[in-house]
């Protein structure tokens, strides 16, 4: 059974939901946010040999099929709220909008991962949104060792900081047909 992840919607209180090992479109959301808003996701690791877990979905409110989410990392840290300033998801995006369960780590091009560009704290990405809600999940996240972005370890437990914005048609309007990465152009390597 998966362990549990821990959404910080700026509440006082925090609540315990499971993580989610496959991308699908019908993964119920477990958090909401509002365009503008920003969100802790505490993801849980992963056992060495594991597939991904995933913490999410967050539903975007008002997302559609068409819009683009923009989402900023603010931040990524160790369990236990330690900082760091290398800490970069293994993999993020949208639920797909086919029905088909596809693993945690096998979307390819249409999710972004560490392997394509670490995405560390200043660093934006713009997701299309596939179904209603975006149901926008973040896992796998890597601390490298001092000096550099690894991408080869298991995904080890701890939070990531996210503030999303979501853009109408953002599909058509600006031709974003999978995910476009900016990594922070001066990363802070721990």
């Amino acid at each position: 059974m998966p362990s549990p992840a821990v959404f910080d919607l700026g509440d006082p209180g925090t609540r315990d939901v499971l993580g989610h090992s496959h991308w699908h479109p019908d993964v119920p959301g477990v958090a909401e946010v509002i365009t503008g808003g920003s969100v802790r996701m505490e993801c849980p690791g992963r056992e060495p040999g594991a597939g991904v877990l995933l913490c999410g979905p967050l539903v975007v409110v008002g997302a559609e099929p068409g819009d683009v989410i923009v989402v900023d990392v603010l931040g990524v840290g160790r369990s236990g709220g330690v900082h760091d300033a290398g800490g970069h998801p293994g993999i993020i995006g949208c639920a797909p909008s086919d029905a088909v369960a596809v693993p945690g780590d096998a979307r390819g091009r249409d999710v972004g991962g560490c392997l394509i560009a670490p995405l560390a704290a200043g660093s934006r990405l713009l997701l299309p949104v596939n179904v209603r809600g975006a149901k926008l999940s973040v896992g796998d996240l890597h601390f490298p060792v001092r000096g550099a972005y690894g991408c080869g370890d298991s995904g080890l437990p701890g939070w990531i900081d996210l503030r999303v914005n979501l853009t109408r048609r953002g599909v058509e309007r600006f031709r974003v047909t999978g995910p476009m990465l900016m990594p922070d152009p001066s990363p802070r390597i721990a």
